[in-house]
């Protein structure tokens, strides 16, 4: 299975891919949230097609990383999409929702809840 990153800050996420790689065994890639997320879906939709779990990390760019979850919702409505941040802001947390994402886990905390819902992914795949 292969999870895709994506978020505006490499170096958060290239580090939680890090984190990540340790602790589940996945085909892990990392892409820079795109400005236009309509022409990035059409542009990577080969790639994308592989991608079973999507992870928006949306630090320093809450509205490509909120657009970019209404893209990929529509574009696959069944795929687990996660957001991750390095705040715990409700207004956040509820436009996510809104936009469709399966759960939202803050950087400031350990990374267990995360790695045990992409375990459970991977469980009920």
């Amino acid at each position: 299975m292969k999870l895709l990153i994506l978020g505006q800050n490499k170096l958060v996420s290239e580090t939680l891919a890090e984190l990540l790689a340790e602790q589940v065994d996945l085909g892990l890639d990392w892409l820079a949230l795109p400005t236009c997320a309509l022409c990035w879906l059409e542009e990577q939709k080969e790639k994308l097609s592989q991608t079973h779990i999507f992870i928006i990390n949306t630090d320093d760019a809450y509205q490509e990383g909120v657009d970019c979850l209404k893209t990929l919702r529509a574009a696959y409505p069944k795929a687990p999409i996660f957001v991750v941040d390095q705040h715990e802001s409700p207004s956040l947390i509820a436009l996510c929702a809104a936009a469709g994402a399966n759960a939202y886990f803050s950087l400031s905390g350990h990374l267990n809840k995360l790695e045990q819902a992409i375990s459970s992914c991977l469980t009920n795949s």
